[in-house]
């Protein structure tokens, strides 16, 4: 017989979450299709952008069977909307802003006792001179105010994953503006994918660019990643695996 210390097996355990990010596009109305998906992919955690308010009405009875958590966020006065669905209760929630005025919102699940933090981004498409300086400032607004939080990350050692539509290719200067900021203390999961073009132009479809990226701290490991083509959304979607 021997002595087995309980804490240090639970700390080397593999353990794995499901996640689906999906900017859904706000005319998508494929509801029968984006419920195929989720249904045939089962996912512990669906994180939407471009949420509309026809698709929550038409989604929220299927949700709530299989995701009793859920919380958003309101980038439109109208009807725009991030927001997510969790099998797991959803914590660390930012809420104490005022809607709108942010483009991007964080919170955490629990897996294992171990709180895993997510920031969902989803800046403005440059159409425009206007909308272009719009996403930049956007852009250093979300890292200023994302790397306040890293101090305290660091010393909790918490996993940390940050996500979502940047609106910004691989091939623009102001992408490597906000990816350097992320050397050293972050991977940058797409970049080490083959070119995953996330996005094409309703308007005029051979018009492809990779806009959507994942970035995880060390503590996080992505593992079986795929892209989804979901009929009636002008952007693919990534399923994977955290370990």
């Amino acid at each position: 017989f021997y002595s087995v210390d309980v804490n240090q097996i639970q700390e080397n355990m593999t353990w794995w979450l499901k996640i689906l990010y999906a900017n859904i596009y706000k005319n998508n109305t494929n509801y029968t299709w984006l419920k195929s998906i989720i249904d045939q992919n089962n996912p512990d955690l669906i994180m939407f952008v471009e949420l509309a308010d026809h698709h929550y009405a038409n989604l929220k009875t299927f949700l709530s069977e299989n995701y009793p958590y859920s919380n958003s966020t309101y980038w439109s006065k109208t009807y725009i909307w991030n927001m997510v669905f969790s099998k797991k209760k959803i914590e660390n929630r930012a809420d104490d802003f005022p809607q709108w005025a942010w483009r991007y919102w964080y919170f955490s699940v629990n897996y294992e006792n171990k709180p895993i933090y997510f920031y969902l981004v989803h800046m403005s498409s440059p159409i425009s001179k206007k909308y272009f300086d719009m996403r930049n400032n956007q852009i250093d607004y979300f890292f200023k105010d994302f790397f306040i939080h890293q101090e305290s990350h660091r010393i909790k050692n918490d996993k940390v994953i940050a996500l979502g539509d940047f609106n910004t290719s691989p091939w623009s200067v102001f992408y490597w503006n906000f990816a350097k900021w992320f050397e050293w203390e972050y991977i940058n999961i797409t970049r080490f994918l083959p070119i995953v073009f996330t996005w094409k132009s309703t308007a005029l479809p051979i018009l492809w660019s990779h806009i959507d990226h994942i970035f995880v701290n060390k503590f996080v490991k992505i593992s079986n990643f795929s892209v989804v083509s979901i009929s009636g959304s002008d952007h693919f979607w990534f399923l994977f695996d955290i370990k």
